[in-house]
């Protein structure tokens, strides 16, 4: 079944959509948290409890969304982000926010496997990793804005137009869900996808590849967590205004963007199963956080968080496309997926929030982000080395 324009527009659209939601309500919650003169601890304990929900419930909702109909997990998961951004409106104490923040880990934990194990059983244009590269762009591009628009809206005077903005944004994404009409397209056994005498690389490499790419984008998410729903709160107290913070997500976001687009062509296959390039683009964002770490300086952090992008949409990648590379068990897979990196997104801002408030200082997070991340090199080259993969890999 190959799709018109406006049908695959319409199918990858809630991914956008609903990724602006959440990222603008983290964004803007975390702008709100230094409003109401709350701690950085609080704020990544907030995050923490919002990730850990999405983290433990993801995969036993994605292994539901294989046995339910998946539109009615979509449904839930949009309508339960618009009602948080409306109770975050009245929400002006800290027992309001640690009440409210676990909603928001569910309504993710209900979406995103289900939503991508349902793109996948609904769209039919092109190769795996071209289907891919379009629910990156897409996604990408809505957890782009998100924290843009926050940062340019954002006024201590009037701190809650964002909210009002994602309430309205995750109510839209329901219609969009409503709107596509496609059929599923049907199911393929995986001795189908999979023949034999044509499988190339091997199970065991497949799966080798498979966890090192989780491990890297577990780290990527660490420091995403740090550099999306904490860095807000502490650019703000180190005197940067929300606007240039803005501008900072762009560089990020656009960066990654771009190489989603890229990741998406034919000349990247000469990348898949190969350590040695995942190896490098981590070890580029190591540079650029240890450069974060130790100067603050405009340019130099657009730079450094346009480098970041890139690091972070090659691990993404590797991780989704090792993960749904000749498997049917769709949800599952997408549920593991989403919880690793749900698990680096709780503990990033966690013990960030902690280093910021201690005598490390504000920017002691960056730092932290910069280990964090040679440590999962660390264990990526142990993967590979227990594992005995072949030569060329690196």
């Amino acid at each position: 079944m190959r799709l018109k324009p406006l049908q695959l527009f319409i199918v990858y659209f809630p991914a956008l959509l609903i990724d602006f939601a959440f990222s603008s309500v983290l964004s803007n919650s975390s702008f709100y948290s230094s409003y109401l003169g709350l701690s950085s601890i609080f704020l990544g304990a907030l995050v923490a409890i919002a990730t850990a929900f999405y983290a433990f419930l993801a995969i036993p909702f994605g292994q539901l969304s294989d046995r339910v109909e998946r539109r009615r997990m979509l449904y839930t998961g949009c309508f339960l982000i618009s009602a948080v951004s409306i109770g975050l409106l009245f929400s002006n104490k800290k027992i309001h926010l640690l009440l409210i923040f676990p909603w928001i880990g569910i309504s993710m934990a209900l979406f995103w496997p289900a939503y991508e194990a349902w793109l996948a059983e609904r769209e039919g244009e092109g190769k795996l990793i071209h289907r891919v590269m379009l629910f990156n762009l897409f996604w990408s591009t809505g957890i782009t804005l998100g924290p843009t628009v926050s940062g340019y809206l954002y006024q201590d005077t009037n701190p809650f137009k964002p909210f009002y903005l994602a309430a309205a944004v995750g109510l839209f994404t329901i219609i969009a869900i409503f709107l596509c009409k496609t059929k599923p397209i049907p199911d393929t056994t995986e001795e189908e996808l999979q023949p034999p005498q044509i499988l190339f690389p091997p199970p065991a490499v497949r799966r080798n590849y498979l966890n090192m790419a989780r491990c890297a984008n577990f780290a990527s998410w660490f420091a995403l967590g740090v550099l999306r729903w904490l860095a807000p709160k502490l650019t703000k107290e180190m005197g940067i205004l929300p606007t240039t913070f803005g501008n900072l997500m762009l560089a990020l976001g656009g960066m990654q963007t771009l190489i989603f687009l890229f990741l998406g062509t034919g000349y990247s296959t000469r990348w898949h199963y190969r350590l040695g390039p995942l190896v490098i683009v981590q070890g580029l964002g190591i540079l650029c956080f240890i450069g974060i770490w130790l100067v603050q300086h405009t340019i130099l952090w657009i730079c450094a968080f346009a480098v970041i992008g890139v690091s972070v949409a090659f691990t993404y990648f590797g991780s989704l496309y090792y993960g749904l590379d000749r498997h049917v068990d769709k949800g599952n897979k997408s549920g593991w997926h989403e919880a690793v990196l749900g698990v680096g997104s709780l503990l990033g801002p966690f013990i960030g929030g902690i280093a910021a408030d201690s005598r490390l200082g504000p920017q002691s997070p960056y730092l932290i982000c910069a280990v964090v991340v040679a440590i999962a090199i660390g264990v990526e080259i142990i993967i590979a080395s227990k594992n005995r993969l072949s030569a060329d890999a690196l």
